[in-house]
């Protein structure tokens, strides 16, 4: 499912970001915008909640080790706030399994690119950050989906099913062995629309609709079946 990085999943990065947000749109925008993501939030727990996830294997985006070591991650970030985490808390209470899913090489790059664009004190320095972040931008998230790929295909096994939390921006689904079935429970294309129409001055109407949705409830895997 695609998911939608909140200021404890960003770090060290989140207050920058935020007062960049809050540069191009209004204070009272902002925080309307983070209570839609509150709301995806919690359309995204309500619907596991429900479900028996006991075997199920959790892919996360920047997840870099498994076992041990990654389940102290988990409990770190949602000591921090992080709800992508404490959904995730809850489905290894109930029986799943957190996988390695990235390369921490790649991951380590992608940081510190972000980061150099928010410590630059000259106006040169940070065109020249910028840069560089947008030159090595899209090969690096390339390189990212290609190893979240493998991870997955190698990870799963016949008979197993997976939870994938990625980040909108990754696409992974064409790489993905023909024999996995993907279901979507929100369409990733959407959450990419809705935060550019949300920057965009002249988006807001699309915003509002694109903002409805994901916050919509999400259908459990009983609903979908009857359906289909």
């Amino acid at each position: 499912m695609p998911i939608i990085h909140t200021g404890p999943d960003l770090g060290t990065l989140a207050a920058s970001i935020e007062e960049r947000a809050e540069a191009v749109v209004s204070r009272g925008d902002w925080q309307k915008y983070k209570e839609v993501v509150r709301g995806y939030w919690q359309a995204i727990a309500d619907y596991w909640e429900g479900e028996n996830v006991s075997g199920y294997k959790i892919f996360q985006d920047g997840m870099p080790v498994d076992g041990t070591i990654a389940k102290h991650i988990v409990r770190d970030l949602v000591a921090q706030g992080s709800v992508n985490h404490q959904i995730i808390e809850q489905l290894l209470e109930r029986g799943a399994e957190i996988m390695k899913t990235e390369n921490p090489r790649l991951l380590k790059e992608e940081y510190l690119l972000a980061g150099a664009l928010t410590k630059q004190a000259s106006l040169l320095k940070n065109l020249a950050a910028l840069l560089r972040y947008r030159w090595r931008k899209g090969r690096l998230l390339r390189a990212r989906d290609s190893f979240i790929i493998k991870s997955i295909n190698s990870g799963l096994h016949d008979g197993e099913t997976g939870i994938c939390f990625l980040g909108a921006s990754h696409r992974i689904i064409d790489g993905l062995a023909k024999d996995i079935n993907v279901i979507a429970l929100k369409d990733p294309a959407k959450v990419r629309a809705y935060f550019q129409k949300f920057m965009s001055k002249k988006g807001k109407h699309e915003a509002n609709r694109l903002g409805a949705y994901l916050t919509m409830p999400i259908k459990t895997t009983a609903e979908m079946t009857d359906e289909s």
